[in-house]
């Protein structure tokens, strides 16, 4: 059997998050959600809304590999060339062995070619300059979905 999801609504009727039909069944289960509407030949809910408001600031990206190429959308920050995922690697700007953290804003997509070039320098020291300075990208749902097939009954709602 597929796995089946649910589209998690705030309060506000604002998609927030997919989860497992069975967590989405429990919500609503426990009085934590109502539900919005049902798969046409399932048991689990498709969409459920929130009966208490939830803080946007809590949305967020986990800062992987992914994630990180998606927001620099396939481009080498310092060459500027697009590569495939598959030729793309995370560079700390501020090395690791320098205190540098792994975080949204120190973090960048690199070909391997300038990963090796830069090393464990900084871009200055590197003369390398960064195409554009990382940080943390804006949370939408349609993100979330990027790689998912929409069910019809998410459709009115995201």
């Amino acid at each position: 059997m597929e796995p089946c999801y649910t589209l998690k609504l705030d309060a506000a009727w604002r998609p927030i998050e997919i989860i497992d039909g069975f967590k989405g069944f429990n919500m609503c289960y426990t009085g934590r959600a109502n539900v919005v509407l049902k798969y046409s030949d399932d048991f689990f809910p498709a969409v459920i809304v929130l009966k208490s408001y939830i803080r946007k600031d809590f949305m967020t990206y986990s800062c992987n590999r992914r994630n990180v190429v998606w927001r620099d959308k396939n481009t080498c920050q310092y060459c500027a060339k697009r590569f495939s995922f598959n030729e793309l690697t995370m560079d700390h700007v501020i090395p690791k062995s320098r205190g540098g953290d792994k975080s949204w804003n120190n973090i960048v997509a690199s070909c391997r070619k300038c990963n090796s070039t830069k090393g464990d320098r900084t871009p200055q020291e590197a003369k390398m300059p960064l195409a554009k300075q990382p940080k943390i990208p804006k949370w939408t749902i349609q993100v979330l979905l990027r790689d998912r097939k929409i069910p019809k009954e998410w459709k009115e709602f995201i």
